[in-house]
């Protein structure tokens, strides 16, 4: 089994809601080429508030990722040809998934457990992150995995926590990624820095929290070249 994530920008004539609910039709003919454990995560009304969170660089953001598992990343094409008509771009990679911390992200994952295509409680962020040039590949992988790692649930609100390591790009001229991140975040993170910490109630703990959590990030993450997209994320199939 492979997992893949592919990068998708909406068509202009399409609504946020409208292109959301195109995409989460593709459920049936997704598990009909083969593809399992999809998720949708879309740029959205339900994370408006969140906005203010979103740190962009690339010149035109994306509006929304699919992330699936298919047995061969050869099945892509059949992938493709489902999506094309629903999207302006799309980019394709195969990725190394890791769910590390297993007892913390199970949990607090109890209590945001939705039948399988419901909308995730809270909103999912997504961060693509690219290896700064002053770090060889191994330092960055190390820094990134095992020094920052450690900190993600300490520090936020997290209830779910996917490290995906870009393997190698599918599409012709997709941009260089390194690493794809997906973090789910319960509701009272959107819009609130002291949600998003766990902190609430607390501005002192979250003003630490937040002062933590950049400190360690800033010795592996690119800031001229992140994309950090907030979405609301739909589990369709397992």
């Amino acid at each position: 089994m492979e997992k893949l994530i592919l990068t998708l920008w909406k068509p202009s004539q399409y609504s946020a809601s409208d292109w959301r609910q195109a995409l989460l039709g593709l459920r049936d003919d997704l598990a009909g080429v083969g593809a399992s454990t999809i998720r949708v995560m879309v740029v959205d009304e339900n994370v408006a508030a969140a906005s203010a969170q979103r740190i962009t660089n690339s010149a035109v953001p994306l509006d929304g990722l699919l992330s699936l598992w298919l047995d061969s990343a050869s099945q892509l094409p059949s992938v493709k040809d489902l999506l094309s008509p629903l999207t302006s771009r799309l980019e394709a990679y195969l990725v190394l998934e890791s769910e590390p911390y297993p007892e913390q992200r199970q949990a607090r994952a109890a209590q945001y457990r939705v039948p399988l295509g419901e909308r995730t409680p809270g909103m999912n962020q997504v961060a693509l992150l690219h290896k700064p040039h002053r770090m060889s590949y191994e330092q960055w992988y190390e820094t990134w995995r095992n020094s920052h790692g450690p900190k993600a649930y300490p520090l936020q609100s997290i209830f779910g926590y996917r490290q995906n390591t870009v393997i190698r790009a599918l599409t012709f001229g997709a941009p260089v990624l390194h690493a794809i991140v997906e973090e789910s975040f319960p509701p009272e993170a959107i819009g609130n820095p002291q949600g998003f910490f766990a902190a609430l109630g607390d501005p002192e703990k979250c003003a630490q929290r937040q002062q933590a959590m950049y400190e360690s990030t800033s010795t592996f993450i690119d800031f001229e070249k992140i994309d950090c997209i907030l979405t609301s994320e739909y589990q369709l199939n397992a």
